[in-house]
């Protein structure tokens, strides 16, 4: 489907009879506005910006108490910083009780929501609520200005990006309407040399897909509208490139997660409607006063877009599929990805935040088995249970982000993981950490395999102690995994040992966990490891197959600060070499061919975004 014919499509909600929607009950969606005006209507109760922004939205889209948005409204303008003097004027804090505002990122969050009312529903609201909207619109586009955003920070840029053509629009601002058009094309020139920056983010692309579809749809300019087609049509490339469909899920590697487990976000959102998924999901409920509402769908039936089968169902059905996937400057910034029928394997090349997953398999045909994930740890917490305050705010689980080297190959990977979270001068906070551990979660239906026996997993008391240097495997079905632990090094300089626990014996998640300092120490943790999957394998095909695994010719040579690992394999040798004092990559040899979104072999991403390489 070219893009001019899916422009049709965007002109009103686009929604096939046999796909799923998000659209309420009429009567339900009036209790629950009711439910949320008793909470604005309460001056002293604290309400979240973005919270009281959708309730104006929904009630509006609606045509709901009007009257009422005035107070809404007071409520939004008194969560804006005023102060012409402030570094932070316009912008807004992200919930009404704190002292001032603290994640900036809020000004797009809460402009994304005003831009879409007064472009949608402006004639909806009373003059005094017009006028105090309005008010608010122009402190924001100075709070949007002041908010300098890189061009690798995808959702608040895109964000960025939108509210200043719908604000400009709407204030008839044409100098603030240009700044943001000229981000949409800066963000496209950009995306076309070096990728999506924040690659593979579950949460995060079901918001860009709302910026999107929202200049598509709304904004003054057709060349926009095309260039804003272009982009969504790139994201859907990408989603369904990774796509895992036995677990109705983004598979691959993810720049930013807070599913440890499942790997599940507000992409869902968008995944649903297109029809992807078996069962409705529930979304997070960051944006809600006092969490979601199933019948409130103002938004989401705005902002839904099915994209054409012509565009995806082409390149889900290519099994198995290598993706690869630029998503910064270096040879290092890279995600691959293999997809089978029942087992996917998928590695970054290197580490990016806190929040993201740089290591990921699927095993099995269902949304119920969890995912595979490898990552360093410093807090004790392998399942992503206990987030802790972040100085914006927010409450969220993070690990930590060691130096990386990986290359990978169809359904090898290769990866390093170092780290010195102790050292003097460490980025970390030391007050923040207890321990280092790297833990590879797998699914507790598994089995796992040393050598030729199955083991069982002990507790967190009692661990089940695995020797490290014998080939593992965990299977699932006819899927199998395979790993060598080329080196497990704790930061003491000896063998760091490996530990198999299940907190909960019911539970749906185990690990395995080398175990670097069981406290606070100074020192090198390092991990290297080997990893392949497979499918349809039989009981039979799986004793061959662990003596094929077992006889591979592996090598890890260490010559003072260099560290070299290399896999002998029939293709040719995957190869790393990296100097770990200066966190520098030496050599990355035997991965897939570079490109900027491929599948297998053919780059979709660099024929769509052709016109914008400098």
């Amino acid at each position: 489907m070219s893009v001019s014919l899916a422009m049709v499509c965007l002109a009103a909600p686009f929604q096939a009879a046999s796909l799923p929607t998000w659209a309420g009950d009429p009567g339900q969606a009036e209790v629950e506005l009711e439910q949320q005006w008793k909470a604005i209507n309460q001056p002293d109760r604290p309400l979240p910006i973005r919270g009281t922004l959708r309730f104006v939205l929904e009630a509006a889209g609606r045509g709901w108490h009007p009257e009422r948005l005035e107070t809404a409204l007071e409520r939004v303008r008194g969560m804006q910083d005023l102060d012409p003097a402030s570094a932070t004027f316009g912008n807004f804090k992200w919930r009404s009780d704190q002292p001032r505002v603290m994640d900036r990122n809020a000004v797009e969050f809460a402009s994304q929501l005003l831009g879409l009312i007064h472009c949608r529903w402006s004639d909806r609201l009373t003059g005094k609520g017009r006028r105090e909207m309005e008010a608010i619109m122009g402190d924001a586009v100075e709070g949007l200005r002041r908010h300098r955003v890189s061009l690798d920070y995808t959702n608040i840029y895109l964000m960025q990006a939108w509210s200043l053509i719908s604000l400009g629009e709407a204030l008839r601002r044409n100098d603030v309407a240009a700044e943001g058009y000229e981000r949409l094309r800066a963000w496209l020139r950009h995306t076309a040399r070096q990728g999506v920056g924040e690659y593979g983010a579950v949460t995060y692309y079901g918001i860009d897909l709302d910026s999107l579809v929202m200049i598509a749809r709304f904004a003054g300019r057709p060349a926009a509208r095309e260039e804003a087609m272009l982009a969504i049509r790139l994201l859907w490339t990408d989603i369904a490139a990774h796509w895992w469909a036995p677990g109705d899920r983004l598979g691959g590697t993810n720049s930013r997660s807070y599913d440890y487990a499942f790997g599940r976000g507000y992409l869902e959102a968008h995944t649903w409607t297109a029809g992807w998924l078996r069962r409705r999901p529930q979304l997070e409920g960051a944006g809600w006063i006092s969490g979601p509402r199933e019948h409130l769908s103002v938004l989401r039936e705005t902002v839904t877009f099915v994209p054409p089968a012509a565009w995806t169902d082409p390149i889900r059905a290519q099994v198995p599929r290598t993706v690869v996937q630029r998503w910064g400057p270096g040879p290092e910034h890279v995600a691959t990805h293999w997809v089978g029928r029942r087992a996917s394997l998928a590695s970054s090349g290197a580490s990016r935040g806190s929040d993201e997953r740089t290591l990921v398999a699927d095993l099995g045909d269902s949304p119920a088995v969890p995912q595979i994930t490898l990552f360093m740890d410093g807090r004790g917490d392998p399942y992503g249970n206990k987030p802790q305050p972040t100085a914006s705010g927010h409450s969220k689980a993070l690990h930590l982000t060691p130096f990386l080297a990986c290359v990978q190959r169809g359904p090898e990977v290769l990866q390093l993981l170092m780290d010195e979270p102790f050292a003097p001068g460490s980025r970390y906070r030391r007050s923040e950490l207890e321990c280092v551990l790297t833990h590879l979660i797998l699914p507790a239906a598994a089995e796992l395999w040393s050598g030729t026996a199955r083991v069982s997993p002990g507790t967190a008391a009692a661990p089940t102690l695995i020797p490290a240097d014998r080939p593992l495997y965990v299977r699932f079905g006819d899927a199998v995994l395979g790993l060598r632990i080329l080196v497990g090094r704790s930061v003491d300089g000896g063998r760091a040992p490996l530990q198999y626990i299940a907190e909960r014996p019911e539970g749906p998640l185990c690990r395995l966990t080398l175990v670097h300092a069981e406290r606070p120490a100074e020192g090198r943790a390092l991990a290297g490891v080997w990893l392949r999957v497979a499918d349809g394998i039989d009981d039979a095909g799986f004793a061959a197959w662990r003596e094929d695994f077992a006889r591979v010719l592996t090598e890890a040579r260490e010559d003072g600060d260099r560290l070299a690992l290399r896999v002998v394999l029939p293709g040719g040798p995957l190869e790393l070499v990296a100097d770990l004092a200066s966190r520098v990559r030496l050599t990355l040899a035997g991965g897939e061919p570079p490109a900027l979104l491929s599948v297998n072999g053919h780059d979709l991403g660099a024929e769509m975004l052709a016109g914008y390489r400098e």
